[in-house]
């Protein structure tokens, strides 16, 4: 295998095991938000353990902090990561324990990949121009027919 081969696997392992961490996250935080009286309180709680995870890592590896010249020139919604992961943290505390978690997965996959065929199809957020065809619409199709057919079942 060559070394890209082995690089493309390596991030689909990886990406299986962000997909398998999605599945658990709403059940810790939940467990969490038993012991506070609002998602909001365990939502802070999940993301300042995260920050002083990162800040030992970083600390770890010697990475520092950019400069501000670095920042400076970034578009404005590369300022919204952390906004987005507030919103899939807190929702998943609402909403994936009554959903249960095959159809909260599901739903956040359908969601990821209608989402993706867009930002590809226009290249928008920098990612690659690729184009939506009658391949990408069936398989987003299947996808969400097949959240349907778990949802119901």
């Amino acid at each position: 295998m060559d070394k890209l081969t082995t690089l493309k696997v390596l991030f689909i392992v990886l990406a299986l095991g962000a997909g398998c961490v999605m599945a658990l996250q709403p059940a810790v935080n939940r467990k969490l938000s038993t012991a506070c009286s609002h998602a909001v309180q365990a939502s802070v709680i999940s993301f300042g353990t995260g920050f002083i995870a990162l800040l030992a890592i970083a600390t770890a590896m010697r990475v520092g902090l950019p400069s501000w010249p670095q920042l400076a020139g970034l578009p404005w919604w590369a300022w919204t990561g952390g906004l987005l992961g507030t919103y899939m943290v807190t929702v998943s505390f609402l909403a994936a324990p009554t959903l249960g978690a095959t159809r909260w997965i599901g739903w956040v996959l359908t969601g990821q990949i209608a989402l993706s065929l867009v930002l590809d199809h226009f290249g928008w957020l920098d990612y690659d121009q690729q184009q939506i065809n009658r391949m990408r619409v069936l398989g987003i199709g299947l996808v969400i027919l097949g959240v349907m057919i778990v949802s119901r079942n």
